[in-house]
């Protein structure tokens, strides 16, 4: 398989597999946010008829309190126009925090009636968000408290939600749900564009030919025309020795040169005159 094609099979393998993590912690915080939302059908204290609550009220600005239920149907037989399970419940609060004067109502803290619109008995004033279990709200108590402790004494069996907790798992939950969408798409695309790349390397190593071609350059050769491919017989002129035995030797003939006298042996020219 050609390098290229093991190269790109490599990077389509760990995208794959960083999809299939991306995937499985997106999986995992959608999970977490499903488990968030059913918490949200605990309560702060169930069954009881008094009690001390904490106000945590991080903000410093004071915090939403505490909601009352009671076990009961929404009910009007007197047709007074109030909820009966509201005229048959008395709510005390003995001690409470501050208040945040700006939006406590006046109330400073105490118990108030209320379902949405106060305890009215109408169609559109019912929060039947735990009928199934049997309970219908009664009202709510610390409005804007700052933080402390607050006591209550009922005159029947209460259940209480804390709902600036129950607000701060919302959001909470619904953040881990957004976060988990957007891990598993990234994780579905990381893990498409991993099989893809992977194909493509698979593809890429196996139809690319990874044998080289060997070159002969004969010498004396132009440069242009000396390729040849490999496996092909070079064809080259036999080469014969020649026999210097078989050369007849002409004789030679050594010219003796004329033996020079000295100077001194030289005879004086004559005169002509």
């Amino acid at each position: 398989m050609h390098p290229a094609g093991k190269v790109f099979m490599a990077i389509g393998v760990f995208v794959l597999l960083g999809g299939v993590l991306m995937l499985v912690i997106g999986g995992g915080n959608i999970e977490d946010a499903g488990e968030g939302f059913e918490s949200l059908e605990e309560f702060t204290l169930e069954n009881s008829t008094s009690a001390t609550l904490s106000v945590e009220d991080t903000d410093e600005y004071g915090d939403l309190g505490f909601s009352f239920w009671v076990k009961g149907d929404y009910t009007d037989n007197d047709g007074e126009g109030t909820w009966d399970h509201c005229q048959s419940t008395t709510i005390n609060i003995t001690s409470a925090p501050e208040t945040n004067q700006d939006w406590d109502a006046g109330l400073d803290g105490d118990f108030y009636y209320e379902v949405y619109e106060g305890c009215r008995s109408t169609d559109d004033n019912k929060d039947e968000t735990k009928q199934s279990q049997g309970l219908v709200k009664v009202g709510g108590a610390c409005l804007a408290c700052y933080e402390g402790e607050m006591t209550f004494e009922s005159n029947v069996e209460v259940w209480v939600i804390y709902e600036d907790e129950i607000i701060g798992e919302v959001f909470e939950s619904i953040g881990e749900g957004v976060e988990g969408v957007f891990q598993g798409a990234a994780g579905v695309m990381m893990i498409c564009c991993g099989g893809v790349i992977s194909i493509f390397g698979l593809i890429l190593g196996l139809l690319v030919n990874n044998n080289q071609k060997t070159i002969i350059v004969q010498n004396g050769a132009m440069p242009g025309n000396t390729m040849t491919q490999a496996n092909q017989t070079a064809v080259t002129q036999p080469v014969y020795q020649k026999s210097y035995a078989d050369v007849p030797v002409q004789p030679q003939t050594t010219m003796q040169q004329p033996q020079q006298e000295g100077f001194w042996n030289q005879e004086e020219p004559k005169n002509p005159f």
